[in-house]
């Protein structure tokens, strides 16, 4: 009877032992599991960006020399601390580019030192050196960061300038000279040129004359209907000075204009003096000198 309840002892044991093994194995398998996700979940630093919000995209402009083609841009760096960054300018041929902080106007600076997470405003403006073709031109600014170790952060802003046609009056002389020799009286013709020089044809041109003298006639083809790029077109100037007008120098300004712009020139005019009065004119000095020697022969014989 003893053996029977040692043995009955020793079941239970057992079975005491391997049930609370069986309840306690799945509290060490979820601990181990979620000491496995506490380590999977630690967060790690978040990449640094460059965020580029382009004000002006595109600016349209005639393309002439000196003219300022303007865009602007706002910088966000999402990182960390401080950091510098090198300013790398990209332009066509033929162009210039200066790129600046708005608080540093007029000044085009090589680095730039940006804050977290605090907006920088780039100005970027950008002029052609030369006359330029109708078309778009690419300008591109980019930010790389100046570290000595690690990653380079690095980031773009591209500009588009459109430039657009233009037409470009000249009125020209016919000649190289800019002065006439004209006949008081008379139907005097003098011709002018009007030239297109620019990328796109003019239209609508009124030709006019102002500051001649009073009393004289300018006779124009008031209105060119247009004139084709490269084009060179003859206008004819009928000039008639008053007949008594005296001998002497005279100036005639002849004007151009249109939408696409204006242009003048001034002219001198010489009137000559009419023959008959440079006949009359030397027998009046040849009746002087003649007078004259015969005083000095009746003084002489005295």
């Amino acid at each position: 009877m003893a053996k029977f309840k040692g043995r009955l002892l020793l079941i239970i044991s057992l079975i005491f032992i391997i049930f609370t093994f069986l309840l306690a194995m799945p509290a060490f398998v979820f601990a181990e599991e979620e000491e496995a996700e506490i380590e999977e979940e630690v967060p790690e630093p978040d990449p640094e960006i460059l965020d580029f919000d382009i004000v002006y995209g595109e600016v349209s402009a005639f393309g002439t020399k000196g003219e300022i083609f303007e865009f602007e841009v706002s910088v966000t760096y999402d990182g960390e601390e401080d950091k510098y960054f090198e300013i790398v300018e990209e332009f066509p041929a033929g162009w210039s580019m200066d790129v600046n902080p708005g608080a540093s106007a007029g000044l085009d600076i090589p680095l730039l030192l940006i804050k977290p997470n605090t907006p920088v405003t780039l100005k970027v403006k950008c002029s052609p050196m030369v006359e330029k073709e109708p078309g778009e031109y690419t300008f591109m600014v980019t930010l790389r960061s100046v570290v000595e170790e690690g990653d380079v952060l690095e980031g773009s802003a591209e500009f588009t300038g459109i430039v657009k046609p233009d037409g470009k009056l000249e009125l020209l002389a016919s000649s190289d000279r800019l002065n006439a020799e004209v006949k008081a009286g008379k139907e005097n013709t003098y011709i002018l040129i009007l030239k297109n020089t620019g990328t796109a044809p003019i239209e609508n041109i009124t030709v006019s004359s102002s500051g001649e003298p009073e009393g004289w006639l300018v006779e124009l083809e008031n209105t060119i209907d247009i004139v084709a790029v490269g084009e060179e077109l003859e206008v004819e100037a009928i000039i008639i000075p008053p007949e008594r007008t005296i001998a002497g120098d005279y100036s005639i300004r002849f004007n151009a204009s249109s939408e696409d712009g204006s242009d003048s020139l001034e002219l001198r005019t010489t009137v000559e003096t009419p023959l008959i009065w440079k006949i009359i004119g030397i027998a009046l000095i040849a009746l002087v000198i003649a007078g004259i020697a015969v005083i000095f022969e009746r003084l002489g014989r005295r």
